[in-house]
């Protein structure tokens, strides 16, 4: 159990962010396992082409004795049809692959070379159903015309037994539910904007603007100077400086 500590424990230290580390609640059966070391691999620049901008995989250790039958990868369905499916088989066989080998230090889980398997191999795993490959000419991030890659296809497939049945009662009620909600808050709305309504018919009454500011009255004076004729407007010069002087110019 320690050495498995260790390792998760340098995944989380190397990877920082990207890795998440759990484990069974306490009090559950074969506690602290199953332990989990999820790491959110994102897009290297060898794919940099591809639509994808991190591949999830999580490594589940079910016993404190290292082998290949203690250990499982989980993919979530984040990919179309069976191609979940189908990184954890491949993933999976690496890391029980890596488990047989030779181990240097530190290496007894080999779940950091594992995790680099993937990061190294995230378009062979993206590949791994071609018919869910599809490609169109977009750009890259300097803008630069380039083929790119994305998968299209099927949702992966809903694990069965974690849906919920849901009876036609059920459903009733909870359009029901749904459908006051929704009553009670259009009638909320209403009658909120009838009272905001009523507040700005009040304070349009008051001689008040928007802001709670009162109109300010003009004087004569000011709404005389508001409204000079066009006589008294051109009076006044554009420039603020005097007129040019100019001296008779003698004919010789």
């Amino acid at each position: 159990m320690q050495e498995l500590q260790a390792e998760l424990k340098s995944a989380k230290e190397r990877w920082a962010k990207e890795v998440e580390l759990s484990k069974a609640e306490k009090g559950a059966p074969g506690y602290p396992f199953p332990v989990a070391c999820t790491r959110y691999v994102p897009r290297p620049e060898s794919a940099a082409a591809w639509d994808c901008e991190e591949l999830p995989v999580r490594f589940v250790v079910r016993s404190a004795e290292p082998g290949p039958e203690a250990v499982s990868v989980e993919v979530p369905p984040f990919f179309p049809g069976e191609l979940p499916a189908e990184m954890e088989k491949a993933v999976e066989k690496e890391w029980r692959k890596q488990l047989g080998k030779k181990k240097g230090k530190g290496e007894l889980w080999m779940v950091e070379k594992t995790l680099e398997w993937v990061e190294s191999h995230f378009v062979d795993l993206l590949r791994l159903v071609p018919a869910y490959v599809d490609t169109y000419i977009g750009c890259d991030d300097l803008g630069a015309s380039m083929r790119r890659y994305t998968l299209v296809g099927p949702a992966a497939p809903e694990d069965e037994d974690e849906e919920e049945e849901v009876d036609e009662e059920e459903q009733e009620r909870r359009l029901q539910e749904f459908l006051a909600r929704e009553q009670a808050r259009i009638e909320a709305e209403i009658e909120e904007k009838f009272k905001s309504d009523e507040e700005k018919r009040r304070a349009a009454e008051a001689g008040m603007f928007e802001d709670g500011q009162k109109v300010r009255q003009l004087s004569k004076k000011e709404l005389a100077e508001l409204n000079k004729s066009r006589k008294e407007r051109s009076g006044h010069r554009w420039r603020k400086t005097g007129p040019k002087a100019h001296k008779p110019v003698k004919d010789e």
